[in-house]
């Protein structure tokens, strides 16, 4: 059957169009891509292939999560509640605030600027491992809360953990506690309607991350996710760290044992943390913002030095890579890094060699065994490209590792929610408690001396053993590594 002479010039106006718009997007991508490689790639296939590429790069290439950011534009340039109280915190913070001295320390001092945030005294922290010692602490937590709850997490799972929560969140409402919560709807995917209506129909305000915006805008904005972990209670404790909300994070799921770690804090970081919580409710409910206590808490004896990283796709200067790059330029005896996923930019894969080269022990630890093959294949390219210099890469054996944690020296440490992969430098929102504290970061050694213990050394047969096939197919992992 012949197509008629006006369906073939249909059909030669919609390719024509396409082939437009994707020489128009390549051209943004040329200006906007996070990297020269990407807008390359992009390029490139926008050009070649525009009926596939194009929404592919609408819902993929852009750098900056542009609705959080004109929000937050518009509540700073409108003296809104949100401002005001934003504005009203900082001052309190300022009170607390210390500047790190001396040469070494001093180049941290970048990282409030950035994150508009300030280091300060007064806190105190507890490290919690593994799942069981953490939802425990968080339990007891929820318990002593009296006037509010705040909990965000990038994963909720409908499992006897989900349950969990969801009965003790319901018991606390039932007390006159209130209670909010966010989830992220790319993370949370799976999370069924009738437990988030169970929750609402109690009295819980629960949201996603991206509220009910229109889906094709959401769809536009799958790349940028909340993967941050969170729970305050009263303004008064906190707990942040690499834990979600399942069976899995107790060692009950495919992975087996799950290997992560926690922080409890008090102190004024804690509102630091609110405050961060606070701007995501804000986005996420279009404009609400909740009456919590902004009280400054009193100091605590142990006089941690602490400060609350909040980085994301919102950034003018991304925070988490800036802190990954001030850590090891402060590091003179040694730079431990563990995370579940290794897949860095160019500048911090330059700055963990230049620290190597320079005398520093860089340990890095990630796990033996991914939960996500990708990503794994993507790690395994990067053993050549460290192992020369000095780099000491570790793979955890005892189970999955899972944790995000950093120690510098003996005085600098972190604990959060960020891995070194391009989600977390560059896409993803994240939270991360930073220390600068003896005691503090000699608990974390010896946690890591422990993790380490579990760990095997990794070698460069453990890169050459493997066929060419594979290596090509991890080589091109690593390409894709913006969306994995």
């Amino acid at each position: 059957m012949n197509m008629g002479g006006s369906d073939s010039t249909v059909i030669a106006i919609c390719m024509a169009s396409m082939h437009m718009a994707g020489l128009l997007l390549a051209l943004h991508a040329m200006r906007a891509s996070r990297t020269p490689q990407g807008s390359l790639a992009w390029m490139f296939a926008l050009v070649a292939v525009p009926y596939v590429s194009i929404p592919l790069y609408l819902a993929l290439g852009s750098r900056r999560f542009k609705g959080y950011v004109d929000a937050r534009k518009r509540y700073a340039e409108r003296n809104t509640r949100l401002s005001n109280i934003t504005r009203d915190v900082q001052q309190k913070l300022s009170t607390m605030a210390v500047k790190m001295e001396g040469e070494r320390l001093g180049r941290l001092n970048v990282l409030p600027d950035v994150a508009n945030l300030p280091i300060c005294r007064g806190n105190s922290a507890s490290l919690l491992v593994d799942g069981d010692e953490t939802y425990s602490a968080m339990a007891e937590a929820l318990k002593r809360a009296k006037s509010y709850i705040l909990l965000e997490f990038y994963i909720i799972k409908n499992d006897k953990a989900g349950a969990i929560l969801q009965k003790a969140v319901i018991e606390r409402v039932k007390a006159g506690v209130q209670v909010y919560m966010l989830y992220d709807e790319i993370g949370s995917h799976k999370l069924p309607v009738g437990y988030i209506r169970k929750l609402r129909k109690a009295g819980v305000r629960i949201e996603s991350f991206n509220g009910k915006r229109f889906f094709l805008t959401n769809i536009v904005r799958a790349n940028f996710r909340n993967h941050r972990k969170l729970v305050i209670v009263d303004g008064r404790e906190a707990f942040v760290g690499g834990l979600n909300v399942g069976v899995e994070y107790v060692g009950l799921g495919r992975m087996g044992y799950w290997r992560d770690t926690f922080l409890k804090l008090e102190g004024p970081a804690v509102l630091e943390a609110q405050l961060c919580f606070l701007e995501d409710w804000h986005w996420a409910t279009y404009g609400d913002v909740p009456s919590f206590d902004w009280t400054l808490p009193a100091p605590k004896k142990d006089d941690v030095r602490m400060m609350i990283l909040p980085s994301g796709p919102v950034d003018t200067v991304n925070a988490w890579n800036m802190a990954v790059i001030s850590l090891a330029q402060t590091a003179q005896r040694r730079l431990w890094l563990t995370t579940p996923y290794f897949v860095p930019n160019e500048t911090v894969l330059y700055e963990l060699q230049l620290a190597a080269l320079r005398g520093v022990q860089v340990r890095i630890l990630v796990p033996h065994d991914c939960d996500h093959k990708m990503v794994q294949m993507s790690s395994s390219t990067f053993i050549p490209d460290l192992l020369p210099s000095g780099v000491e890469i570790y793979a955890y054996t005892k189970g999955f590792l899972h944790e995000k944690v950093a120690l510098v020296d003996d005085d600098v440490c972190c604990v959060g929610t960020a891995n070194l992969d391009n989600r977390s430098l560059s896409l993803n929102f994240e939270l991360t408690a930073l220390m600068c504290d003896r005691t503090q970061a000699a608990a974390i050694a010896a946690m890591l001396e422990k993790d380490f213990g579990n760990a095997r050394l990794m070698q460069a047969s453990d890169w050459e053993r493997h066929s060419l096939l594979y290596k090509l197919a991890s080589s091109f992992a690593r390409l894709m590594a913006p969306v994995q």
